[in-house]
């Protein structure tokens, strides 16, 4: 009885030194990123206006607004269903795995708070400790997604050497 005691001993306060050792699987585990866990972060792609590459939350949130803008051709202040068919097309032709535009509560429209769903989760995944911008070496480690089509130009700012005005079917330039 008393070998068991003095064993029950050792173990007790060994446990808290093997706790910690990294050896047995305890102490800090490694340091990820948002965009190491989630590999889609580059699905924001597609909203990106800055010279340097990297998505801040208000150019999402203007870049959004004009999206939606541009979709509510009845100027409803909603997508009708028809409305939310070229909304889709344009994501797919960019070949960027967004996810399609839903009508989440079932009403037969989409609110601009269903329309911008999909992408402000994206963007509180990929931006570090739910920061305000995503940069674009975020967007870059993104495996999942493929190359932009070449008929897909990157979004500028309007008025510069590359402005796209002329813009067929894919996001607003803002």
């Amino acid at each position: 009885m008393r070998g068991s005691a003095k064993l029950a001993a050792i173990l007790l306060t060994a446990a808290p030194l093997l706790q910690a050792c990294t050896m047995f699987g305890g102490g800090e585990p490694p340091r990820r990123y948002a965009s190491q866990g989630n590999p889609d972060c580059a699905r924001l792609q597609p909203l990106v206006v800055r010279e340097d590459g990297d998505l801040t939350r208000a150019d999402m949130d203007a870049g959004l607004q004009a999206m939606f803008k541009k979709y509510d051709t009845d100027g409803s202040g909603e997508l009708s269903m028809a409305e939310v068919g070229p909304a889709n097309d344009a994501l797919r032709a960019l070949n960027v795995n967004a996810a399609p535009v839903m009508d989440w509560n079932g009403d037969g429209r989409v609110n601009v708070q269903e329309f911008n769903s999909g992408w402000k989760t994206m963007f509180g995944l990929c931006a570090h400790g739910g920061g305000d911008v995503v940069s674009k070496n975020d967007m870059l480690k993104s495996p999942n997604v493929a190359a932009q089509p070449a008929s897909v130009k990157p979004v500028t700012k309007p008025g510069s050497s590359t402005d796209q005005s002329n813009n067929k079917g894919g996001l607003p330039r803002h």
